[in-house]
């Protein structure tokens, strides 16, 4: 029983004195920070179209004729409505009201456009159905995971690049990286820049002057995406 306690004393000792080996000293560390951004074409276009019933020559445009409309219009355009149009949430879905006869119901959807080209006929159709408002409420890229993984890699690369140049400048060099970590900023490691980019408000235009308005008036921020890489590396 004494040979085993002893045994086991000694088997702690190894690995404390092992471990106190491994450990790298403070003073040859040097800590540095890298980052990287890029700026990204967005390529998928979240829109909210809002419908609302209106009386024309007497008669009510129900929100079901609208819809089948609509719908019909983005088939035209090439979009695949059952993919990329529903019902923008279950708030804004539209009850009939039997009691109050001149109640003008609304009903607000979500559509996903992923043709940059497809954004002007969009806003042509809007004018032709006499839709009540068209939000660009959201811009995002289908590559995005990459551009994410990537930006991370050239900011770690800066990080190594830092530390390569700043112990070049007094003799020494760099060696193996031992704490890697990235720094979060703004609570997410991108973000929509421009107030342009979100939320646009894209009103109906009348006939009347819908030939003096610039049919590209639509504009939207490029998505920049930025990530801060912190690192310790050894020095040789």
């Amino acid at each position: 029983m004494n040979k085993l306690i002893a045994l086991g004393l000694m088997i702690c000792v190894y690995a404390l004195t092992a471990e106190a080996q491994n450990q790298i000293d403070p003073r040859k560390v040097i800590e540095v920070s890298g980052s990287a951004e890029r700026w990204i074409v967005p390529d998928e276009f979240t829109f909210k179209i809002t419908l609302t019933e209106r009386i024309e020559n007497k008669q009510k445009i129900t929100i079901d004729q609208q819809e089948e409309a609509l719908k019909a219009g983005l088939t035209k355009l090439g979009s695949d409505v059952d993919k990329d149009l529903s019902i923008y949430d279950l708030s804004s879905r539209y009850f009939r009201q039997k009691k109050v006869k001149d109640v003008l119901g609304s009903k607000d959807y979500r559509l996903m456009i992923r043709d940059l080209t497809k954004i002007a006929p969009l806003q042509d159709l809007a004018d032709q159905l006499n839709v009540s408002r068209l939000d660009l409420i959201d811009t995002d890229s289908s590559k995005m995971t990459q551009y994410r993984r990537e930006t991370k890699m050239d900011a770690i690369r800066a990080a190594k690049e830092k530390g390569q140049y700043l112990l070049e400048a007094i003799g020494q060099k760099i060696g193996s990286a031992v704490y890697i970590k990235e720094i979060e900023e703004s609570g997410s490691g991108f973000y929509i820049s421009g107030a342009s980019s979100n939320n646009i408000a894209l009103p109906n235009r009348t006939r009347a002057d819908a030939g003096d308005q610039d049919k590209d008036a639509l504009s939207f921020a490029p998505i920049k995406i930025r990530y801060v890489i912190e690192a310790k590396f050894e020095i040789e």
